[in-house]
């Protein structure tokens, strides 16, 4: 019948060798209470594929244990958790490509990469150009998004390199169709001079527009 891990003490595993030593034995003894608690412990990494079931603050504190290096505790919980994925993440692949996009992602936003021999004509070495567009995001701020944009970037990108940042803001704009209608009115007017006359109206349609709206945010990071 196999054991369970608290069940194991560190004297069973001693060998014939040595396990009569009284000082052997009484050391094993003195660690069983330290390997017990380590064990009591071991279901603590689930809590990494449990993200999607953490609390607000629970989120909070992992983000601390994680040294989140862009983290505000008044996010939604949706952005929390997208960022501290990704966080997790990018600890073993910062300062790549895929690190900037991943991070650029996690806050909801999308990004255009071109690194500095892609453009025409080539840029400067160790620079590249980013495009991001930013949504709206419920419970945030929009000078807030932009300074949690720029320091993911700067905390995934590679420390040698600068980029110049065009942010495209998604603003939403309609097409609006009013109509109106004067309806044709007829009357007879009966005399020896006029036999009859018509008088006519007429039907029209009024259409306003109001165009989407794009600013862009230019800035060049050093």
């Amino acid at each position: 019948m196999s054991k369970e891990l608290s069940d194991v003490r560190l004297s069973d595993l001693l060998p014939d060798s040595i396990a009569q030593d009284d000082n052997v034995r009484h050391s094993a003894e003195a660690l069983d209470k330290q390997l017990l608690d380590m064990t009591s412990a071991v279901d603590l990494p689930s809590i990494y594929v449990s993200i999607d079931k953490l609390t607000s603050t629970q989120l909070d504190h992992v983000a601390y244990g994680w040294d989140a290096s862009v983290w505000r505790d008044s996010w939604p919980v949706s952005m929390k958790r997208s960022v501290l994925k990704n966080v997790v993440r990018e600890k073993r692949k910062k300062g790549t490509l895929r690190a900037v996009k991943d991070a650029v992602a996690s806050i909801g936003s999308a990004a255009t990469i071109k690194e500095w021999w892609q453009q025409e004509p080539k840029g400067t070495p160790h620079t590249f150009e980013i495009q991001a567009t930013l949504g709206n995001i419920e419970g945030t701020l929009d000078s807030e998004m932009q300074e949690d944009l720029f320091a993911l970037i700067d905390d995934a990108k590679p420390v040698r390199s600068h980029y110049t940042f065009v942010l495209v803001r998604q603003l939403q704009g309609g097409m609006g169709v009013d109509g109106y209608l004067r309806p044709v009115a007829y009357s007879r007017i009966r005399s020896e001079a006029v036999e009859s006359a018509d008088v006519d109206a007429v039907a029209g349609v009024f259409v306003a527009a109001r165009p989407i709206a794009m600013r862009s945010l230019v800035g060049l990071a050093k």
